[in-house]
């Protein structure tokens, strides 16, 4: 009895049918705000309305979450399939080791854990390949022979931490430094710190690897797991210790149904900044702003250092109709731009660079609801989504490492 009881518990729903009732009550919410603010109410005196619509909204919201939680699954569905293939990687290698599990039971979007996979495989390769020493020099060092890999997820706050950390030598300031002497990423006298150097590991095409093999060598892998991460809004923090071992975590929020932004306004459009990326928002004097005569370009001087400008309307259009494609007409639009000194920038952070977005009116911080670009929006350049605001209006929600990436930056 109590096993049919338990059975009775659970039901096998498709991940699709809860991202749809997730769209349809982004949908509702919209509408719902779309009728309490109807301006054909303004002005009316109704009695208990004010406090019924407050009342309403609340449950939306409560709903939303519960959706939410709908398309959390266990990451040990992610976790697991990872130990087999530690299996293949210290026969390949050479390298006997143990790969630990931690955290399993935390529970994260489904989206996440499809893409996830390649990265925490990269991950895993590099540790075992990179960081953890022979059997010989792990004696030598007065190790186990015996490696030990750790995986781990652990839930902080609105974010997920999963940590891949190894036992093994750590990383080689010396090499590192040397690699990026060559590469001309330092200068010769420069001495960077170290998070610096560790930051370069993730550059495209940066390897310290003496030989090309199967797993190492070819200057990729670090890059493709930054550029992974970053799409999910994501973030990676990297410490290592020399001899003692290397640890990367991926910091990613818990669903990628809502999003913490930063609204503002461009001309007649709104967009929804992810809230992670912005590093400064400032009004700039007009004797900070530098034209570059040769290729037409705007930066701004700030604080010693120089920020490339890059327009919201020449990407998508001065926003009297349907934004824009990868169109070279917005970007040689005629219209006249908005002097600098008149915007506010939003100064945002990809793995190309920081640049700046000058926009009319920062409008505020919320959590929106994210839907998928559809039909002809799909191919909108710099677009992540529709963020479907509080107000019933709706935003495009920019994907600033794309965005980054196209322009440059």
């Amino acid at each position: 009895m109590n096993a049919n009881t338990q059975q009775e518990n659970f039901l096998r729903v498709k991940a699709s049918k809860v991202s749809l009732l997730l769209d349809l009550v982004g949908e509702l919410g919209l509408s719902t705000l779309a009728v309490t603010h109807h301006p054909a109410l303004q002005g009316l005196e109704l009695v208990g309305f004010e406090m019924a619509a407050h009342q309403l909204e609340l449950l939306i919201n409560e709903v939303q979450r519960v959706t939410a939680d709908l398309r959390l699954v266990p990451v040990s569905g992610l976790f697991r399939p990872m130990q087999r293939a530690a299996h293949d990687l210290a026969r390949e290698t050479g390298k006997p080791f143990e790969l630990v599990l931690e955290g399993e039971e935390i529970e994260i979007d489904k989206v996440l854990v499809d893409e996830l996979k390649d990265p925490l495989m990269h991950l895993i390769r590099n540790a075992v390949d990179h960081g953890l020493e022979s059997p010989a020099e792990r004696a030598a060092a007065g190790k186990p022979a015996q490696g030990r890999v750790t995986l781990t997820a652990a839930q902080k706050g609105k974010d997920i931490h999963i940590t891949v950390a190894d036992d093994g030598r750590g990383l080689n300031r010396e090499a590192i430094l040397e690699k990026a002497r060559e590469t001309g990423l330092v200068g010769a006298s420069e001495e960077p710190d170290d998070q610096t150097l560790w930051n370069f590991v993730f550059k495209a095409g940066f390897s310290t690897a003496a030989q090309v093999s199967n797993l190492s060598g070819r200057g990729v892998g670090m890059d493709v797991v930054q550029n992974a991460i970053r799409s999910l809004r994501g973030r990676i923090a990297l410490e290592t210790h020399a001899g003692c071992g290397t640890s990367v975590t991926l910091i990613i929020p818990l669903t990628l149904a809502f999003l913490e932004s930063m609204v503002v306004r461009s001309q007649q459009r709104l967009f929804a900044i992810p809230i992670d990326v912005v590093q400064q928002v400032f009004k700039p004097e007009a004797a900070e702003v530098v034209h570059i005569s040769a290729d037409q370009s705007e930066m701004i001087r700030r604080q010693g250092t120089l920020v490339s400008i890059s327009r919201l309307r020449h990407i998508f259009g001065n926003g009297n109709g349907a934004a824009g494609q990868d169109n070279p007409a917005n970007a040689n639009s005629s219209a006249e731009d908005v002097a600098l000194s008149d915007q506010v920038i939003v100064v945002v952070e990809s793995s190309r660079g920081r640049f700046g977005l000058p926009v009319d009116e920062i409008v505020g911080e919320q959590q929106v609801v994210i839907k998928p670009l559809q039909g002809q929006l799909r191919g909108i350049r710099g677009g992540a989504g529709c963020a479907l605001l509080s107000s019933g209006e709706i935003a495009v929600a920019l994907d600033v490492e794309h965005l980054g990436q196209t322009l440059g930056a």
